[in-house]
């Protein structure tokens, strides 16, 4: 059983004509009704009824037109993986990433990739910023995508710096640190509870405190809901809090250091290969931190 013998019989139970469906394939009658009485004896049934030049569907032909067309939907989704494999895509990808960029960015880029790479496969798991580096390490992904700092060691990563991204140190409106005249101090700081990054590396850890009194959560998001909330202050990826700079219902601290510029990257192991899907990740969080620097 060839394809194109089930491909014709689709068509001519379509059109409900082997001369209509020779005409759309561009084919003569003859060679269409061959082929469909050569599928018939394969087969070992009748799938069509004739009278003239119309057909109908015998009780088994019936029975197997649903199954034709997966079979026709199974072949084509076969070619189409192997173009894409040959166009350089990869056939899937395992992705880590923290979340110093908006959900919404992310959002948008897995429905652009979807219909830009429709037959990659897509596995996203978001984790801490000082987590990633240990999934690429153990295999567990493929890529990781976050903020890299000089904290931990890549000599056996390539490391890929994508773009700046600025970080802020904020609290909100009606915080104690605010009402402070002068411009803060470590010292300053140091009196106020400041919510921290916390990480499983063997035990639970927090990311370095300049306060004497902190509280760790694992995501940026977390830190700034908090810093919302009143509970603390915070340093948190501009991203993620314009919206409520905007509306003033937080505001940065009036400290030295209050704004800073982290490298946001790729994390690979030293054998990734790099393909279409890949370098277009890339290209779009490029774009995104270029726009969000000005």
């Amino acid at each position: 059983m060839r394809l194109i013998q089930v491909e014709m019989f689709l068509l001519a139970v379509k059109t409900g004509s082997i001369s209509d469906a020779a005409a759309k394939l561009g084919k003569s009658r003859t060679t269409v009704s061959a082929a469909l009485s050569a599928l018939e004896d394969e087969l070992g049934v009748s799938l069509l009824q004739r009278s003239g030049n119309k057909i109908e569907l015998s009780s088994v032909g019936e029975n197997i037109v649903i199954d034709c067309e997966r079979l026709v939907h199974l072949a084509q989704g076969i070619h189409a993986k192997c173009e894409h494999h040959l166009a350089g895509a990869e056939s899937s990808l395992r992705i880590a990433r923290d979340d110093a960029l908006p959900e919404a960015f992310w959002s948008e880029l897995i429905g652009n990739m979807e219909k830009n790479f429709p037959h990659t496969s897509l596995s996203i798991y978001a984790a801490p910023t000082p987590e990633l580096i240990g999934y690429v390490e153990t295999n567990k992904v493929d890529i990781a995508y976050g903020i890299i700092t000089n904290t931990h060691d890549y000599k056996h990563h390539i490391r890929r710096e994508l773009g700046q991204l600025r970080m802020m140190a904020v609290a909100a409106a009606e915080h104690p640190l605010h009402t402070i005249g002068n411009r803060l101090t470590t010292s300053d700081l140091a009196l106020y509870t400041e919510i921290v990054l916390a990480y499983m590396d063997g035990m639970l850890k927090v990311e370095a405190s300049i306060s004497n009194h902190y509280i760790g959560l694992t995501f940026y998001e977390y830190l700034r809901d908090a810093v919302c909330n009143g509970t603390g202050w915070a340093r948190v990826p501009a991203p993620l809090i314009t919206e409520q700079l905007r509306n003033e219902s937080l505001k940065v601290l009036r400290y030295k250091k209050a704004m800073s510029w982290e490298i946001y990257g790729e994390i690979t192991g030293g054998d990734f290969c790099r393909g279409r899907v890949t370098d277009w990740i890339a290209e779009q969080i490029e774009q995104y931190l270029i726009a969000e620097s000005h």
